[in-house]
């Protein structure tokens, strides 16, 4: 390390995470750069261990970890604009606590990039999924996904960023206090980002993303991990309203997940909330009836049916059963 000024802040949330939150840790900490690295913790009252190891790692680094313990429980969208007002670099990098990075090199590279390129924003990297559960593995960033630059608009059709492979410019001292009505508010924060710049993809995996039982999602239902997605959209849409192509593409994937929202309270048979969900839909089409809204639906339930059943999509089923089965004998890369 040359430089003693803190050049990237990386924001790590850790909430009952104990078992993973220490191997995260020391993955930053084993960063090899020529400027200083702030790590910002954002300890979200944990139930478990997770303070007790983030409080033995911050005293002993005190140099490079800022703890922010919040008492009582934050949330996870409070959590990060939160630790986001801690940050002093003029980078942002994240690393959720059960989530490593495997490549030491991983932040120099990233901000030697940006660094040589001021028309970027943002930049991010491949990451190996690893579905703890299950012990098999697999790549982010695949069925053809190919583009070394992306934008804003590409970005809008879709999130192919993962949290702990992002890399991405300070443009705020705080965010936008609106991010607080959404419960998971990375993607809206990518997209902030995207506004201002091209993104960079770097295809060498340089993390491991772990899917397992305690996190985020896996403890919700899916009417719930679907409603949250719509609402990041919704509030996106408005922000990008003057924006055609990236308020067309988001109007299109959130009226994706209002087609699977529809089909869930179908198989519970939940008149009420599938009503209001058609009626929610109608604010993204107004000039549209819900008889218009069902037809559109019932094409694309059809449309899905018949790609289920091409050969195509049989022989790609296969080769990603194939592919799992031989992840599960390959080892995880160590921090």
């Amino acid at each position: 390390m040359e430089n003693n000024e803190v050049k990237v802040s990386v924001i790590m949330l850790a909430y009952n995470i104990g078992r993973y939150v220490e191997t995260a840790i020391i993955g930053v900490l084993k960063q090899q750069t020529k400027y200083r690295v702030q790590l910002v913790i954002g300890e979200d009252c944990s139930t478990d261990n997770t303070l007790e190891i983030c409080q033995r790692y911050a005293e002993q680094y005190p140099e490079a970890i800022t703890l922010v313990h919040h008492n009582p429980n934050y949330g996870l969208q409070r959590n990060t604009m939160d630790c986001y007002k801690y940050c002093k670099g003029q980078y942002i990098a994240i690393c959720d606590g059960d989530d490593y990075w495997t490549d030491k090199h991983k932040l120099q590279k990233m901000t030697d990039f940006m660094d040589s390129h001021t028309d970027f924003s943002e930049c991010f990297h491949r990451v190996i999924n690893y579905y703890e559960g299950k012990g098999i593995k697999s790549l982010s960033n695949g069925k053809g996904f190919n583009k070394v630059v992306s934008d804003v608009a590409d970005l809008s059709k879709s999130c192919y960023i993962t949290n702990s492979s992002c890399l991405f410019r300070k443009y705020y001292d705080e965010l936008p206090t609106w991010l607080e009505e959404i419960s998971l508010c990375d993607y809206a924060i990518h997209m902030l980002n995207a506004e201002r710049g091209k993104i960079y993809y770097f295809s060498k995996p340089m993390a491991v993303y772990r899917k397992h039982s305690a996190g985020i999602f896996s403890e919700m239902q899916s009417d719930r991990q679907l409603n949250m997605t719509l609402h990041v959209r919704e509030l996106l849409m408005e922000h990008f309203k003057d924006n055609e192509t990236v308020f067309n593409n988001l109007r299109k994937a959130a009226t994706n997940i209002v087609f699977g929202l529809i089909r869930y309270y179908k198989s519970h048979s939940d008149n009420n909330k599938e009503y209001e969900t058609y009626q929610r839909i109608l604010r993204f089409y107004p000039n549209l009836t819900v008889d218009d809204i069902k037809k559109m639906e019932q094409d694309d339930l059809l449309n899905k049916q018949h790609q289920g059943k091409s050969l195509k999509h049989l022989f790609m089923k296969i080769m990603s059963m194939g592919r799992a089965v031989i992840s599960f004998f390959i080892p995880l890369p160590r921090v």
